[in-house]
């Protein structure tokens, strides 16, 4: 692949949102692509540098050619960037930063994170919601295997250490997903200071809380089909705010509603002991103090 990036050239991202899954990288996806002097990838989560799925599919459509994953950069926009979580889920995922130095020797990370028991359980209702997880969370977790889904993805220390032997410290910017919450016009204009744009733009939709899928509704195979088939009908030329607001009416109106997930103080403590010292870790090699995660 890097022999083939090399020879053809074109538009390659110039900057990663690498994760954490559950973590906002949807709204900032959004956020991003606000900003006049950056292009966010056409599609959100390509997948590209993760390698292929083999028997451990994506939650979504993996762009596996080439081509078509620079297709989706416009290459008159100097600075150009993607979102695929899929890239800090080591060791579900091996290679990844290798495969993207060897690519974009030069490219900058925005690793974003959250409360480490809090992202797991949200990713394990995501996939319930979405991907027709049907397992209760306890067996999901299984044995705490490192290469777990809902696991890996929270080990914190382990995602960056992966990155810090591909990337200088000076090109990965590590965010808590509080700050770009409450603080978000100054999260953001650090963010876009970190990516060499103009760091005081702002837009009144930093205001909007934009999600990828609404956790609390479950989307059922047949509904999932629809919206595929609704992105090539006159459906797809509404206003997006159109869009939102028809889709939130039939979903209202006919997705059941998630049940509550509960942890019992058992699985709890577990989680604790796994994650825990994988936080300590992260706060050490990010000087970050996360005030507000329960670990």
């Amino acid at each position: 692949m890097t022999t083939a990036l090399k020879r053809r050239g074109g538009a390659l991202p110039t900057f990663f949102i690498i994760g954490a899954a559950r973590s906002g990288t949807t709204s900032l996806h959004y956020y991003l692509s606000l900003h006049p002097e950056i292009s966010m990838s056409a599609e959100k989560e390509p997948h590209f540098f993760a390698g292929p799925a083999g028997d451990l599919p994506f939650g979504s459509p993996r762009v596996a050619s080439l081509a078509d994953y620079r297709a989706l950069f416009d290459p008159s926009v100097r600075v150009r960037g993607e979102a695929s979580p899929s890239y800090s889920a080591y060791p579900r995922r091996v290679g990844v930063p290798d495969r993207i130095r060897a690519a974009v020797p030069e490219a900058r990370m925005i690793y974003l994170v959250r409360d480490p028991i809090d992202r797991t359980v949200s990713h394990y209702r995501h996939r319930v919601a979405t991907e027709g997880e049907r397992r209760d969370i306890a067996t999901a977790l299984g044995d705490f295997e490192p290469a777990n889904i809902y696991l890996c993805a929270s080990r914190y220390a382990t995602q960056l250490e992966q990155y810090l032997a591909c990337f200088p410290a000076d090109r990965i910017l590590v965010i808590e997903q509080g700050e770009l919450r409450r603080l978000r016009a100054r999260t953001l204009h650090r963010i876009f200071d970190f990516l060499g744009v103009a760091a005081d733009f702002s837009s009144p939709d930093f205001a909007r809380e934009y999600r990828g899928s609404d956790a609390n509704r479950r989307f059922p195979a047949w509904y999932r089909a629809a919206l595929d088939l609704g992105a090539r009908t006159p459906l797809s030329l509404l206003p997006p705010a159109a869009r939102r607001g028809l889709r939130a009416r039939v979903e209202r109106a006919t997705l059941p509603v998630l049940p509550d997930v509960a942890l019992d103080s058992r699985l709890r403590d577990r989680l604790a002991d796994l994650l825990g010292p994988e936080a300590e870790r992260f706060r050490k090699l990010t000087g970050l103090d996360t005030p507000t995660w329960n670990l």
